[in-house]
């Protein structure tokens, strides 16, 4: 003996058809009636991060594209730009990098 499972023949099937018939419409009605977001808006208005004023011997060894130990070396020999030191750690103060790379610019003479 051999059941047919179609849609027609089972009861189960249509009640099942029925309610998924049913969650459809529910939430086609649930999305028309939300309102509709200005893509604009969807993001948080978040100040941007400040640009730092203090850089590590490390942030400028990658500005510079250039080794710590060549920074460490300049320090002891009293070249490259002013550093401070607080707390035992070395910091570049950006406004000294920006004096000391205009220092370094060098301008074609005709």
């Amino acid at each position: 003996m051999t059941t047919n499972n179609t849609s027609s023949s089972n009861p189960r099937a249509e009640k099942m058809g029925d309610v998924l018939d049913a969650m459809s419409s529910g939430i086609a009605k649930t999305a028309a009636n939300e309102p509709k977001l200005d893509p604009l808006h969807l993001v948080p208005e978040v100040p941007g991060e400040p640009a730092r004023e203090l850089l590590t011997e490390i942030m400028l060894a990658d500005r510079w594209v250039c080794s710590v130990a060549r920074l460490q070396r300049w320090r002891t020999t009293g070249e490259g730009p002013q550093y401070l030191k607080i707390v035992g750690k070395v910091l570049y103060r950006l406004k000294d990098i920006e004096a000391y790379e205009e220092t370094c610019l060098i301008r074609k003479v005709l």
